[in-house]
C-alpha cells in the first residue's frame, strides 16, 4: 500500500519530464520500471506532451523505447493529432515517418489534417495532405477540413485545400476552380458539359450524407460575382444547405461583400438561414465588422434578435469582436442593449470580459445595465470565465477543447 503513493509520484514526474522535454529524466524513470505509456486523468501519455510541446528529441527518445505510437486520450486523440493541432510541423513529419495514422479519427470525428486546417497551420496542412491525408473525412458534425476553414477565414489553407483537390486520385470538381479563380468562361464550357451547378466535390461529400460545398460557395467565399452571377443564371440553389447549414449568404455575409450579398439576396436567397449552431447572415456580418452589410440585412428584414444555440445574438457577436460602429448601427434598429444568453450574459458581459473598454463604454453610454449578473451556476452571481469562453467561442473551439 505504501508503494502506491510512491509510483503515482514516479508517474507523475515521468510526465512532467515528458512535457518539458527532459528527455534524461524521463529515460531514467523508464530503466527504473516506470510503465512508459502511463497517462494523466485526460488520457495524455509522454508522447502526447512531449508532441504538443514541440519537443522531437523526447518524441523520439520515448518511441525508440517502446512507447506505443498510436494510443488515444480519453477523447480519442493521438500523439499526431495532438501535434497537429499545436502546430508542431517537425513533430507531426517525425511521427508520419514513424507510421502514425494520418487518417486516423478522434470520438467526434477530428482528423489530424481538420485539426491543423482549423489552427490556420499551413505547412502542416501541406505536410498531411502530401503524406496521404483524407480530406474527405468528415467530423461528427459533417464539417470537413476545408468547411471549418472556409468558416474561419483561413484564405491560405482554403487555397491549398482547394488546390490540392486537382491532384492525386480524389479530385476537385473544374467548375469549384473555375469558381475560385471567377473564370466565367471555363465555367460556362463546364456547365455546357455538365448542366449542374450545385456539383459536390468528392473530397467534400460521403456516400451516407451530402456535408461539402458548391460553387456557389466558392465564388461567395472569393468574392467572384461574374461566376456566380453566371451560377444563379445556370440554376445554381442560392440556399444549399449542406449539413453544416453554411449557405452562400452566411459566406458573402462574413466576407463583406455587398454586391455578393445583394446579389444572393436578389435572386431568393433566405436572409434568415440558420447553420447547424443556428449562426444567422447577420451574425456574421456582425462578427467581422461588416457596418454595411448590417445595414443592407436589416434593411431587407433580418431578424435582429436571432439567437444561436446558445442564445448568443448579433449585439452579442459585435461586442466579442470589438466592432462599435456595428453595435451602434445595431442600436440604431432596435437591438436590445441588454439581451440575454441562456447563461444571461449581456453584451457589457462580453465586452468586459474580452477586455474591450471603450466597447464597454459605448454600451454603457447607451444605457446598458452596469449591474447585469449572469445566472453561471446555483452558487455564484457572477459568470465564470471558463463557462463563458466556451459559450462565445462555440464556433470555433481552442486548442484546449479538442484534447
Amino acid at each position: 500500500l505504501c508503494s502506491l503513493p510512491l509510483q503515482a509520484d514516479a508517474a507523475t514526474s515521468f510526465l512532467r519530464a515528458a512535457r518539458s522535454g527532459n528527455l534524461d529524466k524521463a529515460l531514467d524513470h523508464i530503466k527504473n520500471g516506470i510503465d512508459i505509456n502511463t497517462s494523466n486523468q485526460n488520457g495524455l501519455n509522454g508522447l502526447h506532451l512531449a508532441s504538443k510541446e514541440g519537443h522531437v528529441k523526447m518524441v523520439l527518445g520515448l518511441l525508440h523505447a517502446g512507447i506505443v505510437l498510436e494510443t488515444t486520450t480519453k477523447k480519442g486523440n493521438t500523439a499526431l493529432h495532438i501535434a497537429a493541432l499545436a502546430g508542431q510541423e517537425r513533430v507531426v513529419a517525425e511521427l508520419v515517418n514513424y507510421g502514425a495514422n494520418v487518417n486516423s479519427q478522434s470520438q467526434k470525428g477530428f482528423s489530424p489534417l481538420y485539426m491543423a486546417a482549423q489552427e490556420n497551420h499551413l505547412d502542416v496542412v501541406k505536410f498531411l495532405l502530401e503524406n496521404g491525408a483524407n480530406q474527405s473525412l468528415p467530423t461528427e458534425d459533417g464539417f470537413t477540413p476545408l468547411a471549418v476553414a472556409l468558416q474561419q477565414g483561413h484564405e491560405n489553407v482554403v487555397a491549398l485545400l482547394i488546390n490540392y483537390g486537382t491532384k492525386g486520385k480524389v479530385r476537385l470538381p473544374a467548375l469549384h476552380i473555375a469558381a475560385r479563380n471567377d473564370d466565367t468562361r471555363t465555367a460556362a464550357v463546364l456547365l455546357q458539359n455538365d448542366p449542374n451547378p450545385d456539383v459536390l466535390s468528392k473530397v467534400l461529400k460521403t456516400t451516407e450524407t451530402k456535408t461539402g460545398f458548391t460553387p456557389l460557395h466558392i465564388a461567395a467565399h472569393y468574392e467572384n460575382l461574374s461566376v456566380a452571377q453566371l451560377l444563379i443564371n445556370r440554376g445554381a440553389n442560392v440556399n444549399f444547405t449542406p449539413k453544416n447549414g453554411i449557405t452562400p449568404l452566411h459566406i458573402a455575409s462574413r466576407r463583406g461583400n455587398a454586391m455578393m450579398v445583394r446579389l444572393l439576396l436578389d435572386r431568393g436567397a433566405q436572409i434568415d438561414a440558420m447553420t447547424k449552431d443556428e449562426l444567422t447572415p447577420l451574425h456574421c456580418a456582425a462578427r467581422n465588422g461588416h457596418v454595411r452589410i448590417i445595414d443592407l440585412l436589416l434593411d431587407l428584414g433580418a431578424p435582429i434578435q436571432a439567437k444561436t444555440k446558445n442564445g448568443l445574438s448579433p449585439i452579442h457577436m459585435a461586442a466579442q469582436g470589438d466592432h462599435m460602429d456595428c453595435v451602434r448601427q445595431l442600436l440604431q434598429y432596435n437591438a436590445e442593449i441588454d439581451d440575454i444568453t441562456l447563461d444571461h450574459l449581456t453584451p457589457l458581459h462580453v465586452a468586459a470580459h474580452c477586455g474591450h473598454h471603450r466597447m464597454a463604454k459605448v454600451l454603457l453610454d447607451k444605457g446598458a445595465k452596469a449591474n447585469a449578473r449572469a445566472l453561471v451556476s446555483s452558487s455564484s452571481k457572477c459568470p465564470s470565465i471558463s463557462v463563458y469562453w466556451c459559450l462565445v467561442c462555440k464556433c470555433k473551439p481552442n486548442g484546449d477543447e479538442l484534447l
